[in-house]
């Protein structure tokens, strides 16, 4: 039920992702992604997730279907902005 990435020089996560339905904790810190794909969204677990450290400019809007979510790190990325759909994460 965990899936730990992190301190890897990953550039891209695949769609597949989207499979780990049972995933509650994911931690891609501390590599070189840019985006994270659409398909996180399916992760409805999810209860921690750890994109810190990255190179990430954006979210995607799907981030607002993991209503599980407890924790979410997005700290030392390029971010200029975050979707509004982050507002249905009423866990956090």
């Amino acid at each position: 039920k965990e899936l730990h990435l992190g301190g890897n020089q990953l550039t891209s996560v695949p769609a597949e992702i989207g499979q780990l339905t049972s995933l509650e904790r994911l931690s891609l810190h501390g590599n070189q992604l840019m985006s994270v794909p659409a398909e996180i969204g399916q992760l409805t677990s999810l209860e921690s997730l750890d994109l810190g450290g990255n190179q990430l400019t954006s979210v995607p809007a799907e981030i607002g279907q993991l209503t599980s979510l407890v924790r979410l790190f997005l700290q030392h990325n390029k971010l200029t902005s975050l979707p509004a759909e982050i507002g249905q994460l009423t866990s956090l």
